[in-house]
């Protein structure tokens, strides 16, 4: 007898090539079987989340972490979504949540200063993006947010160093990034 096919690993395949239809029947079938796994509500929210279904990406995180409110990923995603919508008072509560559950949480502390930025707050997001340079290093997101910060503050130095960063560790997995900060870096002189 053939083993049961892994309708969590098919999911996850699916959504990484980008097959929506495939991926949510995958998931809907897991959630089927068990409604309580937290895990699947994340994954299905990002799946909402990666086409534009911002709504039905915040119920799927709202509902992991009805299941398991120490689920720092589902938290950092429904902070991530949440300033999408705009709501930078919420986003900035959810993501301090994953941060508490993981204070070296690099991600959790990028998204924290993306809503600090959009709130106007700069000094608070250069912070968190130094911390987040300290933790990881080679963070390529780290770098490129901390030299956009620094650069919309007229500190070029830092900016420069940053881009720079940015392209030591980031270039290849984002080559059209990578091209807009090679364009900034010749503006900038560097």
């Amino acid at each position: 007898m053939p083993p049961p096919p892994d309708h969590f690993g098919l999911a996850i395949y699916y959504q990484r090539i980008g097959d929506f239809d495939r991926a949510l029947a995958e998931y809907r079938t897991l959630l089927d079987q068990d409604e309580a796994r937290a895990e699947v509500h994340n994954n299905l929210g990002l799946l909402y989340a990666d086409h534009g279904q911002d709504g039905e990406a915040m119920a799927q995180f709202e509902r992991a972490i009805a299941i398991d409110p120490q689920y720092a990923k589902a938290h950092n995603n429904l902070g991530i979504a949440l300033l999408r919508a705009g709501n930078l008072t919420q986003a900035a509560a959810e993501l301090r949540v994953a941060l508490r559950q993981d204070p070296r949480d690099v991600e959790a502390l990028v998204n924290l200063a993306l809503v600090q930025r959009a709130a106007g707050r700069a000094a608070e997001a250069r912070d968190l993006l130094q911390r987040a340079v300290q933790i990881d290093p080679r963070n390529a997101g780290s770098h490129y947010n901390l030299a956009v910060v620094a650069d919309e503050g007229g500190d070029a130095a830092t900016a420069i160093e940053h881009y720079r960063a940015f392209l030591r560790f980031g270039s290849v997995a984002h080559g059209e990034l990578a091209a807009q900060v090679r364009a900034r870096l010749s503006a900038l002189g560097a």
